[in-house]
């Protein structure tokens, strides 16, 4: 069995998946002053998947999506790309293998005080790491 996949590993391939598909910048942590449109991406964290064959981790990512303001139309359209990039399973490293990708959903779109949109939304990726073995 292999051992659980660090949520470094999975961060790592959601915003390589992200920047790759949308053309966007993707951060973990974002610069000062960075240019509008871009994601920020953050592990929110994993929870142990049930099953009694195989060893599955539920890891929860939530990706902030940050335009410029005057209306939802350009929110709207970073949305939408990101909906459309994470189509495409993530890329895993080693024998590590994504069984789930699935949004959560919008959670919030708000109005920032410099006048900028902000959107939350959540993504599940349940990834398997090997078959349970009794010893």
């Amino acid at each position: 069995m292999l051992q659980k996949l660090s949520f470094i590993a999975v961060l790592a391939a959601v915003i390589n998946k992200i920047e790759t598909n949308t053309g966007l910048k993707c951060y973990d942590a974002v610069p000062a002053n960075e240019e509008m449109p871009y994601y920020h991406a953050e592990m929110m964290g994993t929870i142990p998947e049930k099953s009694k064959t195989m060893q599955k981790d539920r890891y929860q990512v939530i990706i902030h999506v940050h335009a410029e303001g005057g209306g939802s139309v350009k929110v709207f359209e970073a949305i939408q790309k990101l909906e459309e990039a994470l189509t495409e399973d993530i890329v895993l490293p080693d024998d590590y293998e994504v069984t789930l990708q699935v949004p959560t959903g919008v959670s919030q779109i708000l109005d920032e005080a410099d006048g900028t949109k902000h959107a939350v939304i959540g993504y599940d990726f349940v990834v398997f790491s090997g078959y349970k073995m009794k010893i």
